[in-house]
């Protein structure tokens, strides 16, 4: 952050950066912070009110706005052990009991929650999944302060409203009002609230193995999935259902040459035989695979596009083979490019440990993202066969979980078409593949069948989820809150 005049406050130090004062000791500034940055970033001090809240919304936004104040990524699991426990606080005061709440710890720096909503039927228990931790936000380059919820001109400001705070504020929310009502389930349902989906998954992957026999269940809705979609105009297009997510795989490759002086190149430079491998597999396209989720998601999100998108989505639908129809699809969005094949990027990159010697060594990472009918080691050959005779070694320093499909069954689809009818009106419902890497994979390995069914209702790219200035629509996020209400009273009574 760039140099300034700094800001004394008792024993608390505020330096000046590009966008208002960064605390220096954030131990001590848990209480200041939110005075200096609210004063520091102008965008807040024209506060747009959503309305008149009613109480239960009022408990879900105070939820929201207590989860965004802590700091919770992968670099302090301190936080991530707080905030938890001040959702087990809440719980416990509304009426659960201390078996039924368990923060836990199961590994050195590995935090989760279990909520167990206890039911009188002999069904099978529902899972409800989400996660308290966020990618992490650097203060100065954002417009707003990332861990201070902020409402500004209809939307809910701040790190993790969108990826997954709002969905940990909506369980907590609906559990705490449904225990106030006396609603008695006709099955357990248990929360599951992970500390580290972000990085290692490592809680949902110890509760789907060791700690099975805390949360078995029939099947699992993860709120970190799935969702609601808008035109860029705000007209309601579809509410998306996740059942598949594509496997997530890491290489490192790595040229390694005895160097020398930079005042006598030779032809064997281990970056230009890099830059040559990442050049040929940053242009390497993948076949087209089509499974029955992306197969049916090009048939009934078809309408949705403009007519010749549409046309070629129903095409391609019909024949994978139509090469032309998946080039012009994924032209017009990456989206589709992403849906329709195995995808490899290269991300990091490195080498040379002096501006005046030929490096001795030189490496990229190289991040790829796997339908599920497809193995990993199909998709190494590739990359082995790309790079052939550059003097590359590959290594595997991710080596992911594939999961199958989860089938969505008519009965359980119907409740969702119906609820999604009651409450947004007459969108279509759609199954989708998720290109991205939930928690919900674990679950899916170990036998439970995974829904993603998040009613959070958004535009294209607009949630900045991972990215800069994160938000959420404040009446989107209570409307959501409600679908999960509805939504857990209808699959476990």
């Amino acid at each position: 952050m760039p140099g300034g005049r700094t800001l004394q406050i008792g024993t608390v130090a505020f330096l000046e950066g590009r966008t208002g004062f960064m605390c220096l000791n954030r131990l001590k500034c848990q209480v200041i912070v939110s005075i200096v940055l609210l004063a520091s970033w102008p965008l807040l001090a024209q506060e747009t009110p959503f309305s008149d809240l009613s109480p239960d919304q009022q408990l879900s936004e105070d939820i929201l706005r207590e989860l965004v104040s802590y700091e919770s990524s992968n670099d302090r699991p301190d936080l991530i052990e707080k905030a938890l426990q001040t959702m087990a606080t809440r719980l416990l005061a509304a009426g659960f009991t201390a078996n039924e709440v368990q923060v836990l710890n199961p590994s050195p720096n590995n935090y989760g929650m279990l909520v167990r909503y206890r039911g009188i039927g002999p069904q099978k228990t529902l899972l409800v999944l989400s996660h308290i931790d966020v990618v992490q936000a650097v203060p100065d380059q954002w417009a707003f302060p990332p861990f201070v919820l902020g409402k500004k001109d209809g939307y809910y400001l701040g790190r993790g409203t969108a990826d997954n705070k709002a969905g940990v504020a909506e369980i907590i929310s609906n559990f705490i009002r449904l225990k106030r009502e006396g609603w008695l389930p006709g099955r357990d349902i248990v929360a599951a609230i992970s500390g580290n989906e972000e990085t290692s998954g490592d809680f949902a992957k110890w509760l789907a193995g060791e700690g099975r026999q805390l949360a078995d269940a029939e099947f699992a809705i993860n709120t970190d999935a799935g969702g609601g979609e808008y035109d860029e105009s705000g007209k309601r297009l579809a509410l998306w259902v996740q059942t598949s997510e594509k496997l997530y795989q890491t290489y490192q490759l790595t040229t390694v040459n005895r160097g020398g002086h930079s005042s006598q190149p030779r032809p064997d430079n281990a970056i230009r035989n890099l830059a040559e491998a990442i050049t040929r597999v940053g242009a390497h396209t993948f076949p087209v695979i089509l499974n029955d989720t992306t197969r049916m998601a090009l048939r009934r999100s078809a309408t949705l596009y403009p007519e010749h998108v549409g046309e070629d989505m129903l095409a391609l639908a019909e024949n994978e083979g139509d090469l032309a129809a998946a080039q012009r699809l994924s032209d017009f969005d990456p989206g589709f490019n992403a849906m329709l094949r195995p995808t490899c990027v290269p991300t990091q990159l490195s080498g040379g440990h002096a501006e005046n010697a030929l490096p001795r060594e030189a490496n990229v990472t190289v991040n790829c993202r796997i339908l599920p009918s497809t193995e990993a080691i199909e998709i190494e050959k590739v990359i082995a066969g790309l790079v052939d005779g550059l003097g590359v070694d590959i290594e595997i320093i991710y080596d992911g979980l594939a999961s199958d499909v989860s089938v969505l069954p008519d009965a359980l689809m119907e409740q969702i078409e119906s609820l999604s009818e009651a409450h947004f009106g007459d969108i279509p419902v759609i199954p989708g593949m998720s290109t991205g890497a939930p928690d919900g994979l674990f679950f899916r390995n170990a036998g439970i069948p995974v829904y993603g069914i998040s009613a959070l209702f958004s535009k294209p790219g607009e949630s900045g989820a991972h990215g800069l200035d994160e938000k959420i629509g404040i009446e989107e996020f209570h409307q959501s809150v409600e679908f999960l209400y509805q939504l857990l009273m209808t699959m476990a009574q």
